[in-house]
C-alpha cells in the first residue's frame, strides 16, 4: 500500500473512533504530537478486540514492538477522529498494521505498527495460533496472504 493509498478511507477495513479532549492540546492550540500515539492505541485495541487477541492477564499478550507516526495536518479541539486500521502482514508471531486518522475525509496522520504475541512467562515472542491467524485474516479481509 502506498502512502497515497493510506490517505484514503477506502484503504481501511476496521474502524474505531476517538474524541479529541481539550487536554490533548498544547500551548499552540493544536493537538499535541503525543496525543496521536494514544489515538493509534485506540486503533490497535480496536483491531485486537475484533480479532479476539489476548488482552490483560493471560498466558500470552500482544505487545507493541514498533510504531511510526506521520503527522500530516493540524487538528484542533473539539474534534472526533475516525481511525482506520488495515493489517498489511502476518509473521510467525507478529502483526504489521497501518492506521489512518481521519477528520471527515481528510487524513490528518498515519501510523505504522508492529504487534508481537508474547508469552507472559518467558517474555519472548510466541507463534500466533492457527485459529487466531485465521481470525486476523478474516477480519482484515486478507484471505490467506501473509508476509
Amino acid at each position: 500500500m502506498s502512502d497515497t493509498d493510506l490517505a484514503l478511507r477506502a484503504a481501511y477495513r476496521v474502524w474505531g473512533q476517538e474524541t479529541v479532549r481539550y487536554s490533548d492540546t498544547d500551548a499552540m492550540g493544536h493537538v499535541n504530537n503525543v496525543a496521536y500515539a494514544a489515538f493509534l492505541e485506540t486503533g490497535r485495541t480496536t483491531l485486537v478486540r475484533a480479532c479476539g487477541l489476548p488482552v490483560g492477564h493471560s498466558a500470552t499478550s500482544v505487545v507493541l514492538a514498533r510504531v511510526e507516526i506521520d503527522y500530516l495536518l493540524e487538528v484542533y479541539w473539539p474534534a472526533t477522529l475516525d481511525i482506520g486500521i488495515a493489517v498489511t502482514g502476518l509473521g510467525r508471531s507478529s502483526i504489521t498494521m497501518v492506521q489512518g486518522l481521519f477528520l471527515g475525509d481528510l487524513c490528518v496522520a498515519r501510523g505504522r505498527e508492529v504487534l508481537v504475541l508474547m508469552d507472559t512467562q518467558t517474555r519472548r515472542s510466541t507463534p500466533l495460533p492457527d485459529d487466531v491467524r485465521a481470525t486476523i485474516l478474516r477480519v482484515a479481509g486478507m484471505g490467506e496472504e501473509t508476509s
